[in-house]
């Protein structure tokens, strides 16, 4: 009780100060790393050093000279005075050479506000082994473990309190990424960090052929003598199945519900698939089927596929790419629609241009087609086999007159609907 309570009072006095505070310079390679501790350790600082070579602490006070420093080890309750020939007092600072590391400060004045912070020797990390541990599933992750024979930095709070400095040890790879702009897949770099040796860190596997390599810790790198190891080349498993859909277009005024774009259309609807596997693939395999039917399906084994959907309803295309080991996946849906096809009555050849000036169908879906169109006495004016195209009111290049004409069509649907249409077209002027 007497030591919790010694404790509280001495963290409320140090935080009651306003403009007092610590800096810390000398050591090897740089000034020593500042590290702020959480406020329960009632330190206001920890300074880690690279060894004790012209070590110095100063503290900024309004009064330097009402400040008494003090050392410890473990426990600032059996703290003792450092000796008076070590400190300078200067302008608004009182300074404390001969600093030794792996121990704790603190200063003291008259009214018993105390200030306090702990100074820690800096160890290499001596990092000794990282190896890629089995355990995972290497399609999503890659488990690495590193060893290190450096051992702790510890230091002690004000409750006399055994804490470990938490170290940085940072993990570098590449991936690669994918670019829609560029359809193609960019080397990209990519980083963690950790602070515990000896247990499984997990990283996201990566999609190309890398090296794992380690370095730290920051303390090191602050003092330019950062460690690393390297992990030769790691062969990349894991895959990814990125893919694109192109619709042909077709530019047909008279076909309701043409190619937009979209992968919804009339049929023959033609669309143009291309995988774009990453690298560690070997196989890219295509199925296309309908839904409810994948026992009965078309199957293609090229990065690039250009298939016509001939009849009408909902299509599952599915991409599959894949390794020994790893598998992806990707997936489009495209829909026929259902057969249409109606017939005018008339058309205005002559008398309104480019409104009407032919004789066309509206379909929507129609795979095979014919149609003839004859006169009253049953000669042939027009044949054809398309029904984007129509009839212009000419025979052999010659205008026909004005009048009734007479239409026969037999065509058949995406959805194998038969239509058999025949009926009177006027030529009107």
């Amino acid at each position: 009780m007497r030591r919790l309570s010694i404790s509280l009072l001495m963290l409320f006095l140090a935080v009651s100060s306003g403009k007092a505070a610590f800096t810390a310079t000398g050591g090897t390679g740089n000034a020593p790393f500042v590290v702020t501790p959480p406020a329960s350790t009632g330190l206001e600082k920890v300074f880690v050093s690279n060894g004790n070579q012209g070590l110095t602490l100063l503290f900024e006070a309004a009064q330097p000279s009402d400040w008494t420093w003090y050392t410890f080890l473990q426990d600032p309750d059996n703290a003792t005075p450092v000796d008076p020939s070590l400190v300078t007092v200067t302008g608004q600072a009182t300074i404390l050479g001969s600093v030794t590391t792996d121990a704790g400060y603190f200063v003291s004045n008259l009214t018993g506000e105390r200030h306090y912070i702990y100074v820690v020797a800096w160890k290499p990390v001596g990092y000794s082994s990282l190896t890629v541990q089995p355990e995972g599933d290497v399609c999503s992750e890659v488990i690495l473990q590193a060893q290190a024979g450096g051992g702790d930095m510890v230091y002690y709070t004000v409750a006399g309190l055994k804490r470990t400095l938490e170290r940085e040890h940072r993990l570098t790879w590449t991936t690669a990424t994918w670019q829609e702009a560029n359809e193609t897949y960019v080397d990209q770099p990519q980083s963690s960090t950790f602070t515990t040796m000896g247990v499984n860190w997990s990283v996201a596997a990566p999609l190309c052929d890398t090296e794992f390599r380690l370095t730290g810790d920051q303390y090191g790198r602050w003092f330019g003598a950062e460690e690393s190891l390297t992990i030769a080349t790691y062969k990349a498993r894991a895959v990814k199945a990125n893919a694109k859909a192109m619709v042909e277009l077709r530019d047909v005024p008279n076909e309701n519900g043409a190619s937009t774009g979209e992968l919804v259309g009339s049929a023959p609807l033609t669309v143009t698939f291309s995988s774009r596997p990453s690298a560690a693939v070997n196989l890219v395999e295509w199925l296309i089927y309908k839904p409810g039917d994948d026992a009965s399906y078309a199957r293609f084994t090229d990065e690039e596929l250009t298939y016509t959907f001939k009849e009408s309803g909902r299509y599952t295309v599915k991409l599959y790419v894949s390794n020994a080991h790893c598998k992806d996946s990707a997936e489009f849906n495209p829909q026929v629609h259902e057969s249409m096809l109606d017939c005018p009555n008339f058309f205005t050849p002559r008398s309104s241009p480019g409104d009407n000036d032919e004789f066309r169908v509206a379909y929507k879906s129609i795979v095979t087609f014919k149609g003839v169109i004859v006169n009253r006495w049953g000669n042939v004016l027009f044949q054809w086999s398309d029904p984007s195209i129509g009839w212009d009111g000419t025979y052999k290049g010659k205008a026909v007159s004005p009048g009734a004409y007479y239409y026969m069509i037999e065509a058949k649907g995406a959805d194998g609907i038969v239509y058999k249409k025949s009926g009177d077209i006027n030529l009107l002027e």
